[in-house]
């Protein structure tokens, strides 16, 4: 641990006492502790982070894509299931109530 991230800590610590000692209110203590750690950020050169962006799509390409499984039935898998599962609990039931009626 370096200098500057001692001093990072140590300042730190002091606003937690403060804050848990009710010297400080919870927005300053948050106020106070975003620019604590600001400093070192900027202390390390680190000044934004750069977002990884994809190139836009062209308009048709979109649709598409989009439409593609919808035109195929790729949505019918998820339904397929959920009908195999309510099928087989509808089985489940007529069962149960079926050795229900007959043993009585």
């Amino acid at each position: 641990m370096n200098e500057r991230e001692q001093i990072v800590n140590r300042d730190l610590s002091l606003l937690d006492e403060a804050h848990y000692g009710g010297r400080i209110a919870r927005a300053e203590y948050r106020a106070r502790r975003r620019n604590v750690l600001a400093a070192l950020r900027d202390s390390h050169g680190i000044t934004a982070r750069k977002a990884l962006v994809q190139p836009p799509r062209p308009a048709d390409a979109r649709l598409e894509e989009d439409m593609l499984p919808v035109l195929l039935g790729g949505g019918a898998r998820s339904s397929r299931m959920l009908l195999a599962v309510f099928a087989a609990g509808a089985l489940v039931c007529a069962l149960l109530l079926g050795l229900l009626f007959f043993a009585a």
